[in-house]
């Protein structure tokens, strides 16, 4: 929501800087088509982030056709585009009503702008206020505490003119509480500096301002976060830190909320697995409505997604990030798709929309799909969806004796993901004793070289040769030839 109100040339900036911090080298042509402007505005951009963030550059190129950037090591893609942010007028006006700063005269003087500019920001200011349900139409801010915490949030971690009128004590309160559930947690959330800012912040507002707010929850809600996995130790934790009932459970769960919409970052894959079964059971296995969405996945996509993690993990991470619209007020990524991923977007986009306009009114308006946020999905899902093929891949050996057999499958074995591949159990020891194979199920034969040979029966078949003096190069060959027909 905050961004179609920032800067258009500041959005543009940031997306620009994300990308050249994911893959350093883009074309500048195809950038331009991404970002929808023409190539000569991505030049202009591009000649203010080398200027702005100067000293954050390791090196840059801009060429007739293609854009360089690389950035020290020690950076992270949050550091960057926080600098960027940070020049928006727009953030910092909002900043300045937040901190109950709101005349004109401030806003000129400190922003260093004139009394026209002052008035547009302004205006647009409160109409983002009132969009997010924080302001009456004559201009004061009205009770609506759970919003007003998200947009500070959005305001805060983009901007950090907020920082002027913190307490110390307290901010070094909610960062010691932070870490001391991260390190109960044990997923190291201090890597990722966006996440701990939220984190960080969002505690500093439950300190400040949780004792004298009231914040309200739908029954539902209140029942999914009480049975999520942290939810308990959260509370216990929160009770013992900050002393047994300084804050309400409605407070606690407002904290087990934005923790729940984070990435966990646990450090053993099986923890993922096992998060994932719980969080599936709790959120979609409860809910049909979610179980027939996934469905309408499947029938428009044509492949199997229920029980696939590759495609339910991140679109649990989509529901988590619609919880009270939340998703309009985090600092996500943006992703540079390709055109397939692009064409995604359009495909994912429709199922969502014919799905939520099945749904009862009372529901369907709570829903919003940002596009950030199905670009996040496509982004992550991708592999899985683009993916047409949904039967086994098929390999046929034909070898001279027991021991070559041995071999090349164990081989085989050793890089093929059995669930999506096949290994034919009958041994072959010449190609005239394949089967006529019914092509109903994609395959290659590989055979051994000394029983290579081509005839009217033979001719038609795909055969990749292989022997055990050229092994490593043969499987190479065969494993790109498997990755090629699946990924085609």
């Amino acid at each position: 929501m905050i961004e179609a109100y920032i800067e258009k040339d500041i959005i543009r900036q940031v997306k620009l800087v994300e990308f050249l911090f994911e893959l350093e080298t883009l074309n500048l042509k195809t950038t331009a088509e991404r970002l929808q402007v023409t190539p000569n505005t991505i030049k202009r951009d591009f000649a203010k982030i080398t200027d702005f963030l100067e000293d954050s550059i390791q090196s840059s190129e801009l060429t007739s056709s293609e854009l360089t950037m690389s950035f020290h090591s020690s950076l992270t893609r949050y550091d960057l585009i926080k600098q960027i942010y940070n020049e928006s007028k727009f953030l910092r006006v909002c900043a300045h009503y937040i901190l109950g700063e709101d005349d004109y005269l401030t806003i000129v003087e400190e922003e260093f702008i004139s009394v026209a500019k002052a008035f547009k920001v302004k205006k647009e200011a409160e109409t983002y206020f009132k969009e997010s349900c924080i302001m009456d139409e004559e201009g004061a801010f009205i009770d609506n505490e759970l919003r007003y915490r998200f947009v500070v949030l959005s305001i805060w971690m983009r901007c950090d003119l907020l920082d002027g009128q913190v307490d110390q004590a307290k901010m070094q309160q909610a960062k010691s509480f932070v870490q001391l559930i991260l390190d109960q947690f044990s997923n190291n959330y201090q890597m990722n500096k966006r996440e701990y800012s939220f984190l960080v912040l969002s505690v500093y507002l439950i300190i400040t301002r949780g004792e004298n707010s009231a914040l309200s929850y739908s029954q539902q809600e209140l029942n999914y976060i009480r049975n999520s996995l942290q939810y308990q130790q959260i509370s216990n934790t929160m009770n013992l830190f900050f002393g047994e009932g300084t804050y309400s459970d409605n407070e606690i769960v407002y904290f087990a909320f934005g923790y729940n919409a984070l990435s966990l970052n646990t450090s053993n894959y099986l923890i993922v697995e096992m998060n994932h079964k719980y969080d599936r059971n709790l959120v979609i296995e409860q809910t049909p409505s979610l179980k027939e969405l996934i469905s309408q996945f499947e029938r428009e996509f044509e492949i199997q997604l229920a029980y696939d993690i590759l495609f339910e993990k991140p679109f649990l991470s989509l529901l988590h990030s619609m919880w009270q619209d939340i998703q309009a007020f985090l600092v996500e990524r943006h992703y540079f798709l390709s055109d397939e991923q692009l064409a995604l977007t359009k495909r994912v986009r429709k199922v969502l929309n014919k799905w939520r306009d099945s749904l009862e009114p009372e529901d369907r308006d709570k829903l919003i799909f940002s596009d950030t946020a199905i670009e996040k999905l496509c982004s992550q899902t991708s592999s899985i969806l683009l993916n047409k093929h949904t039967g086994k891949f098929a390999f046929i050996i034909v070898a001279e004796d027991e021991l070559s057999h041995t071999i090349y499958r164990k081989n085989l074995l050793k890089w093929l993901n059995m669930d999506h591949n096949v290994i034919d159990d009958t041994l072959y020891y010449s190609l005239d004793e394949l089967p006529v194979y019914t092509e109903k199920w994609p395959h290659i034969i590989i055979c051994e070289r000394a029983l290579k040979h081509t005839s009217e029966e033979t001719e038609h078949l795909q055969l990749l040769p292989i022997s055990r003096s050229s092994i490593k190069e043969d499987m190479r060959n065969i494993l790109l030839y498997a990755y090629d027909w699946q990924y085609s």
